[in-house]
């Protein structure tokens, strides 16, 4: 593959990694000039069709979402046999590796990593993309320790509310929503349980449930209550726990209501810790017990410290800058005095140079001394606002979740806080303008002036209910997941005018606006409504014309077993069940007993003559036919007659062989083999 170029385009340089259906490799885009990842699909699944449709659904699934904690596709594409999407090609490790250097992270770390990977959530549930399999080994670390979310694969595009169910467990084991572990239906808070996962593994280096193989640690996700964060690593906050049990609960309903929540929890936490190293450089690693007074004249002391100093290191500086030029200055007035030998010359000129000079000096102190009160003033100002920061009055948030946002604003306000619209969403549950959501909990203390984010609702979202009547179940599903519908009650009744498996009626009509989530309730055909039919005899026949005959009466074959035979040749029925000559309906299905051969125990020959017989005139009389043989006495027809019936039987023998033909218990003849 090393060197091959696909489509005259993209030209394969190195493997970077395998997966368990592609390979993915660097390549370089001839065209632009740029590097690129293509992911190729493995050669034994170039003819599945499943596994065709799944990889290119990874493709359309991203291929909208551009974002920068998302890897980008350029390209999809097939060259011959050969599937490809062309990806942004990132360099640097997956998470999983980065983790294995370091065994854990450091809590701002983790959250930093973390926050990436929510906002490019946040943006594929915008686009309703449920991501479906979040693990370490599907986030990409860049050089500027930026999370970059790749491999959609498994992707569903789904709703705000929920996606229909496959028939496969989709997702990585160690990082499997409960959810996903029993194949029930998924939502955006599957992502956030794996999400919380992988939160889980970056601050304890391990992940919380483990098992000697897949099925075990699926139950785990059902079962088991995860051990405490805390236990295993104790720089972990109570705040930072409670945000990881939240996400990792069992039941959906428990988890955040959307990234969103999570993140907004998060970066209360990366504030709270970057404060708290902020405040390093001006309170004492120790805990400090002092007095408010006591605390002012320390504050004080510092600040007129720092003044004197500055003040003291200006003047100094000054009036050493003025005693030089002093000095300087009086060495020439001497030189002048030597050379013209007269004292009034020396006596006039220093008196008016030293006068200028003190003038000019008392000047520079003065405003020195205005710039050092300035400077105290501006100290103390800052002082007055750091005290009156520290005094801020606190109040508890209000619980506005609910409410209409204008009144919700107002009773903020009515707290000193503000409030402000994050986004607004439709919601099925929440009143158009009502708030679905708010960043700070409900009865938690702040100081005031803070900012309180929101989530509004837009109302209900309306769908047009879609045409299901004669499609079946499945495409049914479908079509509704994709309008944010859902089914409801399912009936099924006969019908000789609908194909059985297909929708006869449905309820709400189509074309009808209905809110998203809601139920649309379903009657499907069972076929026709069967009738009654005769049993045939099956016996003595070969298990393709017992077959034959069951479907000419719409009737089904049921279990085949098969044994040794005394008087049917390998391949034909023996016995059947129900037995032949009764009533029954359309669709039952018949049990057939087929023989393996005829047991012959000394290896005798076997034969099969053909017996005519012609029942004479007169009353009608029971015909029997009895063989002796190597297998012992046995009768193998025996059946009431007319006169003048003819009567035609196979007789099978082994070695040595009488037949023997009665009418009514009377010998008629015999027969020696």
């Amino acid at each position: 593959m090393i060197g091959k170029v696909l489509n005259n385009r993209y030209e394969i340089i190195e493997k970077v990694g395998t997966g368990g259906m592609a390979i993915v490799y660097r390549a370089t885009d001839k065209l632009l000039g740029r590097p690129v990842a293509v992911k190729i699909l493995q050669p034994q699944f170039a003819d599945n069709e499943t596994a065709v449709k799944r990889f290119n659904r990874e493709a359309q699934s991203v291929a909208s979402l551009s974002h920068p904690n998302i890897v980008n596709i350029f390209d999809i594409g097939r060259d011959d046999d050969l599937h490809y999407i062309v990806m942004e090609y990132v360099t640097g490790n997956d998470l999983k590796e980065e983790l294995k250097k370091v065994g854990r992270f450091e809590v701002d770390k983790a959250i930093q990593l973390i926050t990436g990977i929510c906002n490019a959530l946040i943006k594929a549930h915008r686009n309703n993309i449920i991501h479906c399999d979040i693990k370490p080994h599907n986030i990409l670390v860049t050089k500027d320790n930026r999370a970059k979310v790749t491999d959609f694969g498994i992707a569903r595009a789904v709703t705000s509310a929920t996606m229909a169910h496959t028939n496969s467990v989709m997702g990585s084991a160690h990082y499997l929503s409960p959810e996903q572990a029993k194949g029930a239906k998924v939502s955006t808070k599957s992502d956030i349980y794996s999400l919380g996962i992988v939160l889980y593994e970056l601050l304890t280096g391990q992940v919380p449930f483990t098992g000697e193989n897949h099925i075990s640690i699926a139950l785990k996700h059902l079962e088991e209550k995860p051990p405490s964060p805390q236990e295993i690593n104790q720089n972990i906050s109570d705040e930072l726990a409670s945000i990881i049990l939240k996400a990792i609960a069992k039941k959906p309903e428990d988890r955040y209501n959307s990234v969103v929540e999570m993140l907004r929890d998060l970066k209360e936490i990366e504030i709270n810790t970057t404060q708290k190293v902020k405040n390093k450089d001006i309170t004492n690693q120790h805990t400090m017990v002092m007095s408010k007074e006591d605390y002012q004249k320390e504050i004080n002391k510092e600040i007129n410290k720092k003044v004197s100093k500055e003040v003291n290191k200006k003047t100094t500086k000054k009036e050493s800058l003025l005693k030089s030029d002093f000095k300087e200055n009086n060495r020439g007035v001497r030189k002048l005095n030597k050379r013209n030998h007269k004292a009034t010359s020396f006596e006039k000129t220093p008196k008016k140079n030293t006068k200028k000079k003190k003038k000019k000096r008392n000047e520079f102190l003065t405003a020195l001394l205005i710039l050092g009160i300035i400077g105290i003033a501006i100290m103390g100002v800052g002082y007055y606002m750091l005290i009156n920061y520290m005094e801020v009055e606190e109040v508890r948030v209000p619980d506005v979740v609910g409410k209409h946002v204008e009144n919700a604003r107002q009773e903020l306000a009515d707290k000193g806080l503000e409030l402000k619209v994050y986004y607004r969403s439709h919601s099925s549950e929440v009143e158009k303008d009502h708030i679905i959501s708010q960043s700070i909990k409900a009865d938690k203390k702040i100081k005031v002036n803070r900012v309180i984010e929101v989530v509004v609702s837009k109302g209900a979202k309306l769908s047009k209910v879609p045409n299901l009547l004669g499609i079946e179940l499945r495409e049914a599903e479908i079509k509704l997941d994709k309008l944010d519908l859902e089914i409801g009650e399912v009936k099924e009744e006969y019908n000789n005018e609908v194909k059985k498996g297909q929708i006869i009626s449905q309820d709400p009509r189509p074309d009808i606006e209905v809110k998203s989530g809601a139920t649309v309730d379903l009657l499907i055909s069972k076929g026709k409504e069967p009738k009654e039919v005769l049993i045939p005899n099956l016996v003595g026949l070969k298990k393709e014309e017992a077959v034959e005959k069951l479907r000419e009466r719409n009737l089904l074959l049921g279990q085949v077993l098969e044994r040794e035979s005394l008087n049917y040749l390998k391949g034909r029925v023996i016995a059947q069940n129900p037995s032949p000559g009764k009533m029954t309906m359309e669709g039952t299905t018949i049990q057939l007993i087929i023989s393996k051969g005829i047991r012959n125990p000394r290896g005798s020959e076997v034969k099969s003559p053909l017996v005519r017989i012609d029942v004479p005139a007169g009353n009608e009389k029971r015909v029997q036919i009895v063989v002796s043989d190597d297998n012992g006495q046995r009768t193998v027809y025996d059946q009431v007659h007319q006169p003048h019936d003819k009567v035609e039987k196979e007789v099978i023998t082994v070695g040595s062989a009488v037949i023997r033909v009665y009418f009514d218990g009377q010998l008629n003849y015999e027969k020696r083999l």
